[in-house]
């Protein structure tokens, strides 16, 4: 303290320089960059905006299959028809839906119930809660199973745009003001101005697998310094301190497609995952049953600049007895060189878990495995092989290859083979050659030796996003005695229609399938295609034919009452929805022609556009002496507030105007009033005038 004032002795401060100049009376202070403010900066966007509530609305699924075969060696025809309903309802406080399957026709009708239950997404807390039907989590050990209960627990899909696993960060030290280029793999990504001072920049974007981040930083005098960061990334971690956990328990759902209400014993399930550190996530899973019981542990650990070890077991108790499951792999992911990875699994004869049914022995041994390899312009290879072995069935082991050669910007030739080691010598080769002659028409002949050759040509050209149309031709021999096949298929903005015959060892076979959606939003029932995950309803008031876009793809165009569904948006995401202001009147006042959607999963949206009809009109001014009214003068529709200047020979362009309009010039502190009345389907922005403006002079 020094006059009652706090000072800070700079020579407490390892390698700040202080020099003198009596001469010139100058103090100059060199200090490190490293005691300045750090600057700290993210690498990833921000993630959309929170996703707007949905209002009460609803929805139905439908897929409609009939088929018909003719000419069987008996003489006799086959006909079925087989429907997939799926049917639900929506508010802010989540949706409740429903499947359904119905048969009939050729076989006995039924109408069997699949997948019913109540969801709640909570994205503010990445959750989710759902009461009925489910499928549990797994794990690295578990098996996924399908029940009738009660599922709490994380779901990152409400956060789409937030990175999971740990992403790479650099850090670094700039002496003057600098600017800093950040390369991932050699693709610039963000460039970004940097004021002295040590910086860091944390979660740098990459993609899984091996790679490597490069800063390049350069300060006013042109000098350059290169940081060099190796990394691999792997969706298996999580990021030090992101929890990813699950709670599950209800009755396990038998016969799933076969019966509506078939479920079996109670089961209960605790997962719990953790990232531990950014190169170590832990993962503790507990199963337990009215007379079994499993749990186990794993870890992940990633080896920097090698791969990801996976490493987990279990213990079961049973009537049978204590049973124990060990479980390893490794996996190792690069753009370019050698990928692979190999993972396996053993049990002992009395171990049980959930997904085995009473009684199941689990496998003795999986086991599998794969190589992938990348040649540049040569082409890629891969190889795969998978082994499993039982102790009530017979044992499994395939081994399989493939090998693709771009041969321009839109040709490749695919070479795929697969050899079952397992007594039974199935085994079969293809070679594929496939061009794309467009942006939706693709071209491909494929010869397959399963036994004997065979060859196949087909053409396809595939539907586009909105109205339009589809088609398939297809010829196969010399097998079946010659196929071939074809079809078409026809959209609009209500339904998908799929129609398609084919021959093959003269039986003759048909197919119609129709697909659609009814959606029920702000109070009115729409006719659309088949809905996605989210939808949205645009309304338009007062514009038809209108054509709108979502993420500047057409989607939809309004009907006569201004409204279009947009069946495909992606929920908990940003999706652009714009109209094309070229197809509005002139007489337009859009106070926007562009919204971000961000609905909930499974639900819609209404976007409403804020545009409206606004009648204007060209009038011309004039004094009573003849001579325009003064440039700047201004002119008001009586009752509005806007105030529109008067431009040069007495010209002034006024807006929102009625069929019948009074309204008021001003000049100088002088007033005139005239009236100016607009035919109802007169001219978009007619001339009107000359009008005297009488009592104001110059």
């Amino acid at each position: 303290m020094f006059a009652g004032e706090p000072h800070v002795p700079l020579d407490a401060f390892p390698g700040v320089k202080i020099a003198i100049d009596e001469a010139l009376q100058r103090l100059s202070i060199e200090i490190p960059a490293a005691y300045f403010e750090a600057t700290q900066l993210q690498a990833t966007p921000q993630g959309p905006p929170a996703p707007a509530r949905p209002p009460p609305g609803g929805f139905l699924n439908y897929d409609l299959y009939y088929s018909r075969a003719t000419g069987d060696p008996l003489g006799s025809s086959t006909r079925s028809f087989t429907g997939l309903l799926d049917v639900g309802a929506f508010s802010r406080f989540g949706v409740v839906s429903s499947g359904l399957l119905v048969r009939g026709f050729g076989i006995e009708p039924s109408t069997i119930r699949l997948d019913s239950n109540w969801t709640l997404d909570l994205p503010e807390r990445t959750r989710t809660l759902t009461v009925g039907d489910a499928i549990g989590t797994s794990g690295i050990w578990g098996r996924p199973l399908r029940f009738g209960g009660v599922r709490y627990g994380t779901n990152f899909a409400t956060n789409p745009t937030f990175v999971t696993f740990p992403l790479p960060g650099v850090r670094g030290e700039a002496v003057l003001p600098s600017v800093t280029d950040l390369y991932v793999d050699g693709v610039l990504r963000q460039s970004t101005p940097l004021p002295a001072g040590p910086f860091s920049i944390s979660n740098v974007p990459v993609i899984t697998g091996r790679g490597e981040v490069r800063l390049v930083t350069r300060d006013l005098l042109g000098r350059e310094q290169v940081i060099t960061l190796p990394y691999y990334a792997s969706s298996q971690l999580l990021r030090e301190g992101l929890v990813d956990e699950a709670i599950e328990f209800g009755w396990v759902r038998n016969n799933y497609g076969l019966s509506s209400n078939d479920y079996g014993r109670f089961v209960s399930t605790y997962q719990h995952r953790r990232g531990l550190t950014d190169r170590l996530t832990g993962e503790v899973r507990l199963e337990a049953l009215a007379d079994q019981q499993t749990a186990g542990a794993g870890a992940i650990v990633s080896l920097p600049e090698l791969g990801v070890v996976t490493a987990a077991g279990a213990l079961s108790r049973s009537p049978l007895g204590a049973g124990q499951l060990a479980y390893v792999g490794f996996e190792r992911q690069v753009r370019t060189g050698l990928s692979f990875g190999v993972r396996s699994q053993w049990t002992s004869p009395v171990f049980t878990q959930m997904g085995l049914q009473p009684g199941q022995p689990a496998p003795q041994m999986q086991m599998s495995g794969n190589v992938g390899m990348s040649f540049g312009r040569a082409g890629s290879l891969g190889l795969g092989y998978v082994r499993q072995d039982n102790r009530d069935r017979p044992d499994a082991e395939i081994g399989s290859l493939s090998y693709s050669l771009g041969l321009g910007p839109a040709t490749a030739l695919v070479l795929s083979a697969f050899k079952a080691f397992d007594g039974t010598g199935s085994s079969a080769v293809s070679l594929t050659l496939i061009s794309a002659l467009d942006g939706a028409t693709s071209a491909s002949a494929t010869l397959t030796s399963p036994n004997e050759p065979r060859a196949q040509v087909q053409l396809q050209r595939n539907l586009p996003e909105g109205t339009g149309a589809g088609y398939r031709l297809l010829a196969a021999g010399p097998g079946d005695a010659g196929r071939v096949e074809g079809g078409v298929a026809l959209q609009n903005d209500t339904a998908t229609l799929l129609l398609e015959a084919a021959r093959a060892s003269g039986i003759d076979a048909y197919r119609a399938n129709l697909s659609g959606s009814v959606a029920v939003l702000d109070g009115r029932v729409f006719p659309s295609r088949r809905l996605g995950d989210s939808f949205g309803v645009v309304h338009v008031p007062g514009f038809r034919d209108v054509e709108v876009l979502v993420n500047n793809q057409p989607a939809a165009r309004t009907d006569a009452d201004g409204y279009a569904v947009l069946p495909r948006l992606l929920p908990y995401q940003s999706n652009q929805v714009r109209l094309e202001i070229g197809e509005l009147p002139m007489d337009t006042a859009i106070g926007t022609a562009e919204i971000d959607a961000v609905p909930y999963a499974r639900s819609g949206t209404v976007l409403r556009f804020p545009v409206k009809r606004s009648l204007g009109a060209l009038i011309r001014l004039v004094l009573d002496d003849g001579t325009p009214l003064p440039s700047g003068a201004q002119v008001q529709v009586v009752g509005q507030d806007e105030a529109f200047p008067v431009a040069a020979r007495g010209e002034v362009f006024v807006n929102g105007l009625s069929e019948s309009n009074r309204l008021v010039a001003q000049w100088r502190g002088q007033t005139c009033e005239f009236r100016v009345n607009l035919e109802k389907d007169g001219p978009v922005q007619p001339r009107i005038g000359p009008i005297t403006c009488s009592g104001v002079d110059k």
